[in-house]
């Protein structure tokens, strides 16, 4: 069942399933090659799994292209973990769809950290609204917090 669709771009948005974890799988890595940093340590794709096995995914999906995108998301704080979109199909609205999805999903404003160096994301970002706040005590300093309007 679709939760959102763009009919001029033919993409819809619905609850992911097991039969999608290779095609996430694929998506994830294919937007790590615009973050090379996060190639090395601080990569670790049992988190992937983790996150899609205890917290709530979505997909976005184009009928001759696949998954061409997904969010993660933990409803109970509104922490959103994952929201990648390949290359091809960014500015088309899926990142953006996927997004008001999630804010239907929890009561509480979405909130997402960002690698610092992550620049593309956090314009992204603030283009829809979303503001950069103080991290909470504990955070590394290469990360930044952003909370949606």
């Amino acid at each position: 069942m679709a939760l959102q669709a763009h009919i001029g771009a033919g993409w819809t948005i619905r609850p992911h399933s097991r039969a999608d974890r290779e095609a996430i799988a694929y998506v994830h890595h294919a937007c790590l090659s615009d973050f090379p940093w996060l190639l090395t340590a601080r990569h670790d794709p049992d988190a992937l799994e983790y996150a899609l096995r205890y917290t709530t995914a979505m997909v976005a999906e184009e009928p001759s292209a696949g998954v061409i995108g997904f969010i993660i998301l933990n409803t109970e704080n509104a922490f959103v973990s994952h929201l990648f979109v390949l290359p091809d199909w960014r500015l088309c609205g899926v990142g953006s769809g996927l997004l008001d999805v999630a804010r239907v999903l929890t009561t509480k404003p979405l909130r997402q950290e960002l690698d610092a160096r992550n620049h593309q994301g956090r314009s992204a970002l603030s283009a829809m609204g979303w503001t950069e706040i103080m991290a909470p005590p504990g955070t590394p300093n290469w990360q930044v917090r952003l909370v949606a309007p």
